[in-house]
């Protein structure tokens, strides 16, 4: 297990940030849990994307390689392109889709591959997850929490606090961070900045690898789906 060590959030917005802040602070990257909640961008409903979370791991002289299932974003054509190919395939697709979120992630995505992102595609398996855990590398990952922890979807109150409801609800994104395989290698272990969270109850827990793959490939109802890779300029880049 990579010796990860993550804040419980302090709000229901925050899971990205806290999450990134534990990889800093895994890499010894002294910035403050309040200083990532402050810098890193919000979506106007909440929340905020994992390439915004990329971004902001480039703009402090991180690596940052996603592995991308998102379709909402990206047509499986495109893995391959170089940066600049995959820049004019992105502006072309935001003439054409004008959906808010759509637009904000793709501005997104554009800010990532200018600022040296790295935007990769190949099957979720657990061997693509090994080869980082064996170099010590931990996963960011955007993910499907309803899924995941197997709980009601969410609406919202009248103070914007996020509240399970099977019927009117929707399902949700969250972010954690993934640190190694559990000792039967059958389960990977989360940290998780929801600590209070419906089915595990814990920061860390263990969750089988297939029902952890299939929460990944289900965020990308909330436009994530992704996994982020990032290290210091001091690491070798990973060939994968």
């Amino acid at each position: 297990m990579i010796p990860i060590k993550i804040h419980t959030q302090p709000d229901d917005s925050t899971c990205g940030p806290t999450s990134l802040h534990a990889v800093y602070r895994y890499f010894k990257d002294p910035i403050s849990l309040g200083e990532v909640i402050k810098e890193v961008p919000y979506l106007d409903e909440g929340g905020t994307l994992e390439v915004l979370l990329a971004c902001h791991a480039l703009q402090r002289g991180y690596q940052a390689i996603i592995y991308t299932y998102n379709l909402h974003i990206f047509d499986p054509t495109w893995i391959g392109l170089g940066n600049e190919e995959v820049i004019l395939k992105l502006e072309e697709q935001m003439e054409i889709k004008k959906g808010k979120k759509f637009q904000r992630a793709t501005r997104a995505y554009i800010d990532f591959l200018r600022l040296g992102g790295q935007i990769k595609c190949r099957d979720l398996t657990k061997a693509l997850l090994r080869e980082y855990f064996e170099q010590d590398i931990p996963l960011l990952t955007g993910l499907s929490a309803t899924y995941l922890y197997q709980s009601a979807r969410e609406t919202a109150d009248a103070a914007g606090n996020s509240i399970y409801d099977d019927v009117a609800g929707f399902p949700m994104g969250h972010f954690v961070v993934l640190c190694g395989f559990g000792e039967d290698q059958k389960k990977i272990v989360v940290a998780d900045p929801y600590g209070e969270n419906p089915y595990f109850n814990t920061n860390y827990y263990e969750v089988s690898a297939s029902h952890l793959i299939n929460s990944i490939m289900l965020g990308m109802a909330t436009f994530d789906a992704n996994l982020l890779a990032i290290k210091p300029l001091s690491k070798e880049p990973v060939q994968s």
